[in-house]
């Protein structure tokens, strides 16, 4: 009976070490394919990182606006998983969605890196995401609306998952006529006005509290103006949509 506990016990052994030596191999695969994918965009990205106020400031104004911490947040567009690290300290879970598999691969990546375990990034259409009505407390979409061609129905999704007196954080840029970033970058719209996102706010039942402007930081030169709005879900609203459901 001992020899049949202690070679049950072997073969434990080895299943753990095979899963941790594959769990190993699956986390530095991501890394590489993370690498590669940078390496292969990078000049791309410090090009139109230099049309811009540094993307560090605009981390800090957007982090300023959260000051306290929250339950789920949830990030649409995930990319890099930036916004995931960023935000780290001030949720308890952190969920965000992609569509781009290489994006994942280095959103989990970074997320290893930078040692956020509480955090997790899904494949996902930020159109129709697999979460529940009333889930999160903040929901975030920072430079994606531009590529969306209905940027409206993001917000309006996003809304959805809020709870009562949850905010949604958007970042994204004022209007500009830099026409090469539709043609060669696959920017559907140029740019949102602040009415017309205080519209999309408003038909998704989020009370728009904030707005803030980044100007570059460098003139007479083509540059883009980065935006941030922060909203709120109205709580007699989300209770409404509750009753009716």
């Amino acid at each position: 009976m001992i020899g049949a506990v202690r070679a049950l016990n072997r073969s434990s052994d080895r299943v753990i070490a095979r899963d941790a030596e594959r769990f190993a191999q699956s986390r530095q695969a991501r890394a590489d394919l993370a690498s590669a994918y940078f390496e292969s965009n990078a000049a791309e990205w410090d090009r139109l990182r230099g049309l811009q106020i540094e993307e560090a400031a605009v981390e800090a104004r957007m982090r300023a606006l959260i000051p306290g911490r929250v339950g789920l947040f949830v990030d649409l567009g995930a990319g890099s998983g930036r916004m995931l690290t960023i935000f780290a300290d001030a949720y308890e879970k952190g969920i965000g969605f992609d569509l781009s598999r290489e994006m994942l691969a280095v959103a989990r990546a970074n997320l290893d890196r930078a040692g956020v375990a509480h955090a997790q990034v899904r494949h996902g259409d930020l159109f129709a995401l697999p979460l529940e009505s009333a889930a999160a407390d903040l929901v975030c979409i920072h430079q994606v609306l531009h590529y969306l061609a209905d940027p409206a129905a993001a917000v309006a999704e996003a809304a959805r998952l809020l709870k009562p007196g949850g905010r949604l954080l958007l970042s994204d840029f004022a209007p500009h006529d830099l026409e090469f970033l539709r043609e060669d970058h696959a920017h559907r719209r140029l740019g949102f006005p602040d009415e017309e996102v205080a519209q999309w706010c408003a038909a998704a039942g989020l009370d728009l509290v904030k707005t803030e402007t980044l100007a570059p930081g460098r003139a007479g030169a083509p540059a883009l103006t980065v935006k941030i709005w922060l909203a709120e879900a109205r709580e007699h609203v989300r209770s409404l949509k509750k009753r009716v459901a």
